[in-house]
């Protein structure tokens, strides 16, 4: 399958980037595709500080950003979207210093296949691949609107998967009036008994977020979608059965992370809000959302995923 290109004219002056999870793989290539099509500022959001810093060296040595954008900024900040505290941290220090913003590109993530807990005791695929974004995501809202007032579209990606419609969701349980969604997915007795599936619910909720979010959002486009098969690291934490099948998968199909970030950018500036992507297009999400229960997960996971960010910072700006 051929995968549709990028104009050669294609240009982001004067816009400002943030990307999480940018210090290696699809995130630090996407800051590539950015800063070498003249992004005034992009802004690596990265766990760990000397990571950051290294693959800030790395984009700043780009002879091609160093010919066609000599004058970019490359700023590094810190936040673990495993830590409640830490996320909340950045989104007070980040708010601080800058005022505006153009595009967020959600991107970090984990692959765990055993129940790994965060230091909040939440389940890690859950807490970093989706509330951690919806998070972040609600804490910047306010300086995308304002980006948008300098006449340049304004948009939110979330990075999904493939993955995210062989979710396996108990929408009957989770629909019950004294389930709290989040705790329910959070706790180590509800993971399911299939492996692969905390990393599938986690996508598929993410997504599912974006599309609230864009219908209650319009003065941001949200979207979601997947980077295919794509030679990155995402795979290190997989059991030892499965990682030598999985790598031996990437090296017959799996696209250079450079080309990857490329085919993923029509998603991430399209004006096409709530709709979710995958090599290059529009695709349809998972059948469940389209289901009478699918929407009211939809509903209930939103409106609690407010409530507990409301309640990690009283000061937040939400979206009713």
């Amino acid at each position: 399958m051929s995968l549709p290109t990028l104009p050669k004219d294609l240009s982001f002056e004067n816009q400002s980037v943030l990307i999480t999870g940018s210090n290696t793989g699809i995130g630090l290539e996407l800051a590539r595709v950015f800063l070498r099509r003249k992004a005034k500022t992009v802004y690596l959001v990265v766990r760990s500080l000397e990571r950051g810093n290294n693959a800030a060296a790395l984009l700043q040595q780009d002879a091609i950003i160093s010919k066609e954008n000599p004058t970019a900024e490359i700023k590094v900040y810190q936040c673990d979207q495993s830590s409640f505290e830490s996320t909340l941290s950045f989104a007070k220090k980040f708010k601080e210093e800058v005022k505006s913003l153009n595009i967020a590109i959600l991107n970090a993530g984990v692959n765990n296949m055993s129940f790994v807990p965060t230091v909040d005791g939440w389940e890690s695929n859950f807490q970093i691949n989706y509330f951690g974004a919806a998070f972040v995501a609600l804490e910047l809202l306010p300086l995308l609107k304002e980006g948008k007032k300098n006449g340049v579209r304004s948009n939110l990606f979330f990075m999904s998967s493939l993955m995210h419609s062989k979710a396996s969701v108990s929408t009957t349980a989770m629909l019950a009036e004294d389930v709290n969604v989040l705790e329910y997915l959070a706790a180590k007795e509800n993971r399911p008994w299939d492996p692969s599936q905390p990393y599938s619910i986690s996508k598929f909720l993410l997504t599912t977020f974006a599309e609230e979010l864009a219908r209650r959002e319009t003065d941001v486009v949200s979207t979601s979608g997947c980077p295919g098969i794509v030679l990155t690291e995402l795979d290190r934490n997989l059991p030892f059965w499965l990682k030598g099948p999985v790598v031996l998968m990437k090296k017959l199909i799996g696209r250079e992370v450079f080309n990857s970030a490329e085919t993923l950018t029509p998603a991430i500036i399209t004006d096409k809000t709530g709709t979710y992507w995958a090599d290059g297009v529009v695709k349809p999400h998972a059948s469940l959302l389209d289901t009478e229960n699918g929407k009211k997960l939809q509903r209930k996971l939103y409106e609690q995923t407010l409530q507990k960010c409301k309640e990690l910072d009283p000061d937040i700006s939400l979206l009713a």
